[in-house]
């Protein structure tokens, strides 16, 4: 099975109901699944599952923090093959 690795360079973006994630692409990569939380360490659930490099959360409120955390997956087989998280990143939104 190949594994593969985490996406890298995740970088956000706030505004006032919105953050924005960027990250560069893993290569053989299926798609990549985005997580939230209010908390720093519990609490993540699953907000996307996407092909692209990039996403906007639009359901987020106002001057409210948020953490969030990328894997990448790729299909092996029929099967999802899920990599490491990125690290978490914080995002205060305006």
């Amino acid at each position: 099975k190949v594994i593969p690795l985490s996406p890298r360079t995740l970088k956000k973006s706030t505004a006032k109901k919105r953050v924005t994630l960027k990250w560069s692409a893993v290569k053989r990569a299926t798609g990549y699944q985005v997580f939230r939380s209010t908390k720093k360490k519990s609490g993540y659930k699953k907000v996307a599952d996407i092909r692209g490099k990039s996403y906007t959360d639009k359901k987020v409120k106002s001057r409210k923090t948020y953490y969030y955390k990328v894997r990448v997956y790729t299909k092996v087989k029929g099967k999802k093959v899920y990599g490491d998280y990125s690290k978490i990143i914080r995002a205060k939104t305006n």
